[in-house]
């Protein structure tokens, strides 16, 4: 059983630039890292957004690459905590870039096993048989006001304040980040999405499972892109999925797929 991965990143239809970034990559079975995958959403004035989430990315992959395998939570948090000093690092070395920070979600999948390490409003989800289980929790404005019922889930799709976030790497010389593994273990068919608010800021978790059960890989990534793009598309829009085959087409022991590339950072 292999983890078979496909990603779209899409400008959209409002915003002169895109400042989301994803990243994935695949060990071989050998070494037997697992599979990674990255979604950031970047914030800030000018092409700092942009910036800060390559940053981001690139620093996860390669903090994770680099390091001696030890336990994969902790070294999944240490490569969170690696993207948000090296953002930090660069925004205080340059005036253009002063104050930018970015969201980050990243999953490692090893031997069936899922765990993630989490700041800010971008998600993942599994999509099981059952149904799609959002596994990531929003470091947000309103995400906050719903816990405290002082504003209902619906009512939150459209509050003004749905974009403010509480939490992002990059800002501060240090971040809380949340980190678990995935209870049980990952079945054939069942699929892992990440992805920014500007695809579920428009599209309902049930349409989301739709759209991933009724598609293969390729499909579900630009049915879902099309989809946010019909509903205005005032943001980027980036949603990368990772589906459980037992003999899929993906990238095995090769250099780690960035989308925008990364000679662009």
């Amino acid at each position: 059983m292999t983890l078979n991965v496909r990603a779209a990143t899409d400008t959209g239809l409002k915003r002169a630039r895109n400042e989301d970034s994803l990243a994935y990559w695949c060990s071989d079975v050998e070494t037997g890292r697992g599979t990674l995958m990255v979604v950031a959403d970047g914030m800030g004035g000018s092409r700092a957004g942009e910036v800060a989430s390559q940053l981001a990315v690139h620093a996860v992959v390669d903090s994770y690459r680099e390091s001696s395998d030890g336990e994969p939570l902790e070294t999944l948090h240490k490569a969170v905590e690696t993207a948000n000093a090296r953002v930090h690092r660069q925004s205080l070395a340059n005036p253009d870039l002063r104050g930018m920070g970015t969201t980050c979600t990243a999953v490692l999948v090893r031997e069936r096993h899922a765990f993630f390490a989490h700041v800010g409003d971008s998600r993942a989800y599994v999509v099981q048989r059952n149904g799609i289980r959002q596994i990531t929790r929003d470091h947000s404005l309103v995400a906050q006001l719903v816990q405290s019922q002082q504003i209902t889930p619906e009512q939150a799709r459209v509050d003004p304040r749905r974009n403010l976030v509480t939490r992002s790497v990059g800002v501060g010389q240090t971040v809380e980040i949340d980190a678990d593994r995935l209870e049980g273990t990952l079945a054939e068919g069942d699929t892992l999405m990440l992805c920014t608010d500007g695809l579920h800021g428009l599209v309902t978790d049930e349409e989301l499972a739709a759209l991933i059960a009724d598609h293969d890989l390729d499909e579900a990534c630009n049915e879902l892109v099309a989809l946010a793009r019909r509903r205005g598309g005032p943001d980027n829009i980036t949603v990368l999925l990772a589906r459980m085959e037992s003999s899929p087409d993906t990238v095995t022991d090769g250099e780690p797929c960035f989308l925008p590339p990364r000679d662009a950072a």
